[in-house]
C-alpha cells in the first residue's frame, strides 16, 4: 500500500494523523512497524500493569450482524488485513460466543434506553426510559454498586455522553431526553473518566438553569480537555478525567478521516486508550463501558458506508484493548449490541449473486456521511444535488434520481412507506443501492448492495462475545438475555444485588397514562 494514497483504503499516513504513532501498531498487527512508523513501539507500550482487575463493556450501538460482515469484508478485501481483531477474537477457542436476545419491557422492538438500564440493572424497563421503574422507582446501576468498592468507573462514547446507552449506567430519569438532566447525575455521580460529545449539556450558555457542570467537574479535581490535542498530550495520572469534544455527537469516522476541520475530535481508540491508562491506576480495579454509538445512528440514515466505517473505528479499538490485554490478562471482556437497526443487510447481487462481493466493495468510494452531505445539500437545485451526491459518495447519480432525493427534501414529503422515516437519507441510501444487470453480460449500473427494511430499530437477537479474564467461565456461550450481563459484571467483581422488577401486566396502565392516543396504543401493546 503506498503511503499517500486511498486506493487500498486508509492510507498509513491518514491512519498516523487519525490515531498518533503510539496507537498504530495495535490497529494494524500485520504491518511492518519501521514502514508504518519508522519506530518500534506498540500500542502496548502505552499501557503499564493495571494495580487491580477490570471490565470493558464494549457496545457496538443499532450493529447487527449484516454490518458486522460487511466491517469484515472491507477490513480485509479492501483495506488489505489479513484479520479483523473482532472476527479474530471470535475464532478464538479461548473466546466465549453466544447470542443476547433484546427485547424491553414494553416491546419486541428496544430502544437504546431500556436496553442499556438491562445491562446495568438486570431488569427489564420500557422504551424511552433508563435505569428507573415505570411506577418510578429508581434501579441501582453496576456503576453505583461498585464504586463504594473503590472500583473505578469509565464511560467512553462517539455520542453525547448524555445519550442513552452512556446515561443507562448512571441516570435514572424516566425519559431520555432530559439530558441537562443526566448532565446534572453525571456531576453528582463523579465517574473516574467521561469521553465523548455533548458539550451543549455541560454548557452554562445552553442549559436553562444557566450551571456549568464542565466548571464543576474542574472543581471536583478532574482534568477537563476539550480538543484531541489536549486529550493526547494530558498526563496519565490517577486523577478523574473528563473530555467533551462536540456540542452534540462526536463527527462519524468518515468525516473525521476526510475532513480536517474536524481534526479536534479525537478517535474512539484514542479515547479508549486514554481511559484504560486513567482506570488502570486504581488499585481496587475498574469497569468500563465504551461505546461505538454512531453506528446505530448511520443504520437509521440507511448510510451503509458510515456505518461500516464506525465499525471498523470500533474494530480498531478493539486493536487498543488486544494491546491493554497483553499487559492486564486479568480484564475480562464483553463485545455486544444492544439491538438491531434498519434491517441491515448486504444483499445478493449479479448473475448467482457473484457479483455481490465487488458491488459492497464499491462503496469505498465514499468520502462523506449522509449527514455531512445532507448539511452541504440544504437549499441546492437538483443539479447541484446531483454533482454534490457525485463527489461525496463516489457514485453517480442521473437527473431522475437527484430530483426524487430533491423531493424527499421539501416540506410535506410523504415518502412510500411510511417506515422510511428520515429523508431525504432513506432516498439516498435506496438509490446508492441501486444496480441493473442485463440478462448477458457485465452490469449497466453497478453500485453498492445494502439493502434496509426500515429506518428503525429491529427485533433480531445479537452477537455477544467475551474474552479475556474467566470468559469461557461465565456462562455466555449460549442464548442469554441482555439481563444476563448484569450478573455477570456482578460476579466480577464480588457484588451481590437484586434490583425490584414490575411485568409487564403491573406496568400497562402506567405505560398508557403517558402515551399520547392511548386508544391506538391500547390495541398494540400486549
Amino acid at each position: 500500500m503506498r503511503e499517500d494514497t486511498q486506493q487500498d483504503g486508509l492510507s498509513r499516513r491518514e491512519l498516523l494523523r487519525l490515531l498518533g504513532t503510539g496507537v498504530l501498531a495495535a490497529l494494524a498487527p500485520g504491518m511492518m512497524l519501521g514502514q508504518a512508523q519508522g519506530a518500534g513501539k506498540t500500542a502496548g507500550d502505552g499501557f503499564e500493569r493495571a494495580a487491580g482487575p477490570g471490565v470493558i463493556f464494549v457496545v457496538g450501538d443499532g450493529m447487527p450482524l449484516g454490518v458486522v460482515r460487511a466491517m469484515h469484508e472491507i477490513r480485509t478485501g479492501v483495506f488489505g488485513r489479513a484479520d479483523s481483531n473482532l472476527y479474530a477474537r471470535l475464532r478464538d477457542p479461548k473466546s466465549s460466543v453466544g447470542y443476547m436476545a433484546t427485547a424491553s419491557l414494553s416491546s419486541i422492538v428496544t430502544d437504546s434506553a431500556p436496553a442499556s438500564a438491562a445491562w446495568a440493572t438486570g431488569v427489564k424497563t420500557v422504551n424511552h426510559s433508563l435505569s428507573v421503574l415505570p411506577d418510578g422507582r429508581p434501579l441501582t446501576t453496576i456503576f453505583e454498586l461498585v464504586k463504594p468498592r473503590g472500583v473505578a468507573t469509565g464511560l467512553v462514547t462517539t455520542t453525547r455522553v448524555t445519550h442513552a446507552t452512556p446515561a443507562a449506567w448512571i441516570s435514572h430519569q424516566p425519559d431520555r431526553d432530559s439530558e441537562d438532566a443526566i448532565a446534572s447525575e453525571m456531576l453528582a455521580f463523579n465517574p473516574d473518566v467521561l469521553l465523548g460529545g455533548g458539550s451543549t449539556h455541560f454548557d452554562a450558555k445552553k442549559r436553562k438553569d444557566g450551571l456549568d457542570l464542565l466548571a464543576g467537574f474542574a472543581k471536583a479535581g478532574y482534568d477537563t480537555v476539550t480538543d484531541r490535542a489536549s486529550l493526547l498530550a494530558a498526563p496519565t495520572h490517577a486523577r478523574p478525567l473528563v473530555g467533551l469534544f462536540s456540542p452534540s455527537h462526536i463527527a462519524y469516522h468518515v468525516d473525521r478521516l476526510n475532513d480536517s476541520a474536524l481534526s479536534s475530535q479525537p478517535s474512539l481508540p484514542e479515547m479508549t486508550a486514554a481511559a484504560l491508562k486513567r482506570l488502570a491506576k486504581n488499585p481496587d480495579g475498574f469497569l468500563l463501558q465504551v461505546e461505538a454509538g454512531r453506528i446505530d445512528h448511520a443504520s437509521h440514515s440507511n448510510d451503509a458506508w458510515s456505518a461500516i466505517m464506525d465499525t471498523i473505528e470500533l474494530d480498531d479499538t478493539l486493536g487498543v484493548i488486544d494491546a491493554f490485554l497483553k499487559v492486564n490478562p486479568r480484564t475480562l471482556v464483553i463485545v455486544t449490541s444492544d439491538h438491531g437497526n434498519s434491517g441491515w443487510g448486504v444483499n445478493g447481487t449479479g448473475p448467482e449473486y457473484n457479483d455481490a462481493t465487488s458491488a459492497l466493495r464499491s462503496y469505498r468510494a465514499g468520502k462523506a456521511s449522509f449527514e455531512a452531505t445532507i448539511k452541504r445539500m440544504k437549499d441546492k437545485s437538483v443539479g447541484e444535488i446531483q454533482q454534490l451526491v457525485a463527489e461525496m459518495s463516489g457514485f453517480p447519480i442521473n437527473l431522475d434520481e437527484a430530483r426524487l432525493i430533491h423531493e424527499s427534501m421539501q416540506p410535506g414529503y410523504k415518502p412510500f412507506p411510511g417506515d422510511f422515516i428520515y429523508q431525504p437519507d432513506a432516498t439516498i441510501g435506496k438509490i446508492l443501492a441501486h444496480s441493473a444487470y442485463p440478462s448477458k453480460g457485465a452490469p449497466s449500473l453497478r453500485r453498492g448492495n445494502v439493502g434496509f427494511t426500515s429506518c428503525n430499530h429491529t427485533a433480531e437477537d445479537q452477537l455477544l462475545l467475551a474474552y479475556g479474564h474467566q470468559a469461557k467461565e461465565l456462562g455466555l456461550d449460549r442464548l442469554v438475555d441482555n439481563t444476563a450481563l448484569f450478573d455477570v459484571m456482578c460476579r466480577a467483581f464480588g457484588v451481590t444485588h437484586k434490583n425490584p422488577t414490575m411485568s409487564l401486566a403491573q406496568a400497562r396502565p402506567l405505560i398508557l397514562a403517558k402515551v399520547k392516543g392511548v386508544g391506538m396504543f391500547r390495541r398494540h401493546i400486549v
